[in-house]
């Protein structure tokens, strides 16, 4: 058995063609690295073994070759052939052969059409002769007309029937034609094919398992977290969107998504000057932790939250995990087919129960509707990569979020929606509030009444979040006048409230602050 890359072929050699077949594919964030089998009786003397059919944009540095059997691999080469494109030609002909049926079918029923129209003619024909005969009683004229009538009416339907038939054939006609444009346009991609070169002093059977790398394909997670009902556990479904354009199709082919990168080349990366200087902190801002979430008003149709419970309800594939000290890899143990085109196909990976628990939160300046938050714990073991959530509550789509892990600490939050059964306000007190002359400053004094009330039939836990503004001129003076009980965050101006509320409890804030600063000049404050 030997391993060998690029040494060029023996002279002389004769070429033989052998089919290989596809036995696993790993695929990675970017890239995937096909493995192949091919087995072929070797005959004596040195041959190039052609293994064909594979995609054109294979990368030459990663093929890997390795051999069984009483033989020599002398080299390996890779080379497109322009000339074959099987699996294409076989679907381009399906192709016209269907346009040729739908063909046929407009031209027999336009000629029934013609037919139709010389019967109408006909009877209008007659029609004619015969209102122009005197010779006819009222009763034969009567007759004649109901005959006239319902051979004329019988071919009208018939002509219109026929037409919406044409139109059907036509417009069927026409998607088979846009997609053999496709298929032409896609056929005229060359195939790849691996020559391996080798020499035996015998005829024998042998087996070559050939393995390398296609850039353009590759994974990305996305997840559906739904929880049901306060309190129970939060269920997590991590999927695997698949895609590739190799221009060769995976058909019923076993995968493996990594987490890695492939590496198939690559140089020592040089050092380059490494400055430093003193670090001036940007202006503190209040962020979103973890899951950046964004409510959408989106509304579900019964038939989509039908399909939501049937997905819960559905079995996954069975997936192992194999991991190593850099990476983490998703075997999916039932084969999956992806098509060429860069269509991303779902693939479930993992179905998980985990731990969470749940409170109510707010911002009432902005907006005085408050949020049910679910805090998920213990997700680091998970094999979480960064990506984009759908989130449910019960059988309601709430809204989408994105899970960064290079951001998460050890708690990941989760908003689950607003609750309107939870009334708030934030109403500014006129008369506690002021604009005063002290001295050389002026003392604005701003002043706020928030109001929770709980309308809930269940004790509820709930944060409320607000905020002081933070001066940066030593000659603005910001003060905290009345907080009632609420905690202050000085690098942020942040002011928290964690309150519980029995059923049908109200509870009333203030929240008074005070901004001074020179008469001589001016602060916005609202």
């Amino acid at each position: 058995m030997l391993m060998a890359f690029f040494i060029l072929p023996a002279v002389n050699a004769q070429e033989k063609n052998v089919p290989s077949e596809i036995k696993h594919i790993t695929v990675f964030s970017q890239g995937a690295q096909l493995s192949s089998e091919a087995v072929t009786a070797l005959p004596s003397g040195n041959t190039d073994l052609v293994l064909g059919g594979l995609s054109p944009y294979v990368d030459p540095a990663s093929i890997q070759v390795t051999g069984e059997g009483d033989f020599m691999i002398l080299g390996v080469n890779f080379r497109n052939n322009y000339l074959e494109n099987a699996t294409e030609s076989v679907k381009i002909n399906e192709l016209r052969s269907k346009i040729d049926v739908l063909s046929a079918k407009i031209e027999d029923e336009s000629t029934a059409i013609e037919v139709l129209n010389e019967k109408a003619a006909f009877l209008k024909a007659n029609y004619n002769v015969a209102e122009g005969k005197s010779t006819l009683t009222t009763e034969q004229m009567k007759a004649f007309l109901e005959l006239f009538s319902a051979n004329m009416e019988t071919v009208k339907q018939n002509t219109l029937k026929k037409s919406r038939l044409i139109k059907e054939y036509q417009k069927e006609k026409e998607l088979l034609e846009a997609q053999l444009g496709a298929s032409e346009a896609k056929a005229k991609l060359p195939t790849g094919e691996v020559v391996v070169s080798a020499t035996s002093s015998k005829e024998v059977n042998i087996k070559l398992n050939v393995s390398y790398v296609v850039p353009n394909a590759g994974w990305y997670p996305s997840y559906d977290i739904r929880v049901n009902d306060v309190g129970a556990p939060a269920s997590i479904i991590y999927k695997a969107n698949v895609w590739q354009n190799s221009g060769i199709d995976w058909n019923n082919i076993k995968l493996s998504l990594s987490s890695s990168s492939p590496m198939t080349a690559g140089s020592l990366q040089e050092l380059y000057p490494w400055y430093i200087d003193f670090f001036e902190p940007p202006v503190p801002k209040r962020m979103t932790r973890g899951m950046a979430y964004s409510k959408k008003e989106v509304v579900k149709s019964e038939e989509d939250l039908v399909l939501a419970d049937e997905m819960v309800a559905s079995t996954p594939p069975p997936v192992s995990i194999s991991e190593s000290s850099t990476s983490f890899a998703f075997d999916v143990n039932i084969p999956q087919t992806i098509t060429s085109g860069g269509k991303a196909e779902a693939v479930e990976l993992q179905r998980l129960t985990v731990p969470a628990t749940y409170k109510y939160e707010a911002a009432p300046k902005n907006n005085v509707s408050a949020y049910l938050m679910g805090y998920i714990t213990d997700w680091s073991k998970y094999n979480l990569l960064t990506g984009n959530a759908n989130i449910y509550f019960g059988n309601t789509f709430t809204g989408t979020g994105n899970i960064n892990i290079t951001e998460l600490t050890d708690t990941l939050p989760v908003s689950l929606g607003a609750d309107k059964s939870i009334t708030i306000s934030r109403v500014k007190r006129v008369d506690y509030s002021s604009h005063k002359l002290v001295g050389i400053n002026v003392v604005e004094t701003r002043s706020f009444l928030i109001t929770v009330r709980n309308n809930k039939k269940q004790n509820i836990e709930i944060k409320l979040h607000d905020q002081l503004p933070l001066s940066q001129n030593s000659s603005i003076d910001v003060e905290a006048v009345e907080l009632s009980g609420g905690k202050q965050d000085p690098q942020t101006g942040e002011v928290t409230w964690s309150l519980n509320l029995v059923p049908q409890e109200t509870k009333n804030l203030v929240f008074t602050y005070s901004v001074k600063y020179p008469k001589n000049q001016k602060v916005i404050l609202e």
